[in-house]
């Protein structure tokens, strides 16, 4: 055998090897595709990654319930802030620029002062 037949032979050798653990590992793969399929594990990592971050959440909850309310109360304070500030606008024009009395209100208020000392 010369140097070359013998060259190849090791080859061959090295791909069998290598096609061997191609195919066992190809094999394992298979047969966990068989038990859950990819779809189905994304949905069980999703639906696990999600439960420990609600559980995470709660523990959160249990140990600043005020933290939590205050958050809350930002959160209903900034939807609704254009209500908010449109209502203190109309309340500050009224404090500064109230609205003036009827007449029949003003002589009401004119004679009450002019009949009682």
């Amino acid at each position: 055998m010369t140097a070359l037949e013998s060259q190849l032979a090791k080859d061959r050798a090295v791909r069998d090897a290598a096609r061997a653990v191609f195919d066992a590992r190809l094999g394992q793969v298979r047969r966990a595709l068989g038990e859950r399929s990819i779809p189905q594990r994304v949905v069980d990592e999703a639906t696990g990654r999600a439960m420990a971050a609600a559980d995470e959440g709660l523990a959160i909850a249990k140990d600043g319930k005020w933290v939590l309310a205050a958050t809350a109360l930002a959160l209903l304070a900034w939807v609704l802030r254009r209500p908010l500030l449109n209502s203190a606008c109309q309340l500050y024009e009224q404090l500064l620029n109230p609205e003036p009395a009827s007449r029949w209100a003003r002589l009401r208020d004119w004679t009450k002062r002019k009949v009682i000392p």
